[in-house]
């Protein structure tokens, strides 16, 4: 006669698993939606650029004009040769009065391809400061933004003359221009140029001064 064995009887857990469920469930849900907003917020943020750090260059600086989204060069060094040559002329005579020499330099006239170039005596704090004024002659002048980039373009041939390891390249940026600024200093950078740039308003004249005074900063 076979003894029928009991067989183990299996008891439930005596604690309840309902809440732990619950918990885990909504641990897993709050971490998928984090992770989609953190797509989402990747997908449309902005990149962020670093720029160059602005430093002072010693290099001789060749300057542009960008308005109306045009570029424009200054041609500032032709333009202090033949300041250079005036004023030889002027000194030439060591009888001149202050008048005259005032009358003389007021005479002085030269035009690049988009300015035209005069002088005028001025004091600052009782001393006699020499101003060079740049007065824009032909709006239309330039080159659109669009096409500074190309080989046959008046901007690349212009810098094409000139080394980056002896010019930097400045420009003065008028509000409306900033696009014009970004493509030509992309291009300049390309080849190996140190830029710099200065904020100007419109209305305001470009005026370079005797004495220097103006500090060049380039990236």
């Amino acid at each position: 006669m076979k003894r029928s064995r009991s067989r183990p009887q299996v008891q439930a857990p005596s604690q309840n698993l309902d809440s732990f469920l619950d918990v885990l469930t909504n641990t897993v849900g709050v971490m998928i939606f984090v992770c989609l907003f953190a797509s989402l917020t990747a997908a449309v943020s902005p990149a962020l650029v670093r720029t160059p750090i602005a430093r002072e260059t010693r290099k001789q600086v060749y300057f542009f004009e960008c308005r109306e989204n045009r570029a424009l060069p200054l041609e500032e060094d032709q333009a202090s040769e033949a300041i250079d040559r005036h004023l030889r002329r002027i000194t030439e005579n060591p009888f001149a009065d202050p008048r005259q020499i005032q009358q003389q330099l007021a005479s002085f006239r030269h035009t690049t391809r988009y300015y035209d170039v005069r002088l005028s005596l001025v004091r600052s704090q009782g001393q006699p400061i020499l101003q060079t004024l740049f007065e824009l002659r032909d709006r239309s002048g330039g080159e659109s933004f669009s096409t500074l980039e190309k080989p046959s373009s008046n901007f690349r041939r212009t810098i094409d003359r000139l080394s980056p390891s002896r010019y930097s390249l400045v420009f003065f940026v008028r509000p409306d221009s900033f696009d014009c600024f970004r493509a030509a200093r992309a291009v300049a950078w390309r080849s190996g140029f140190d830029v710099g740039w200065e904020p100007m308003a419109d209305g305001r004249a470009i005026i370079f001064v005797s004495g220097g005074g103006r500090r060049v900063t380039v990236q």
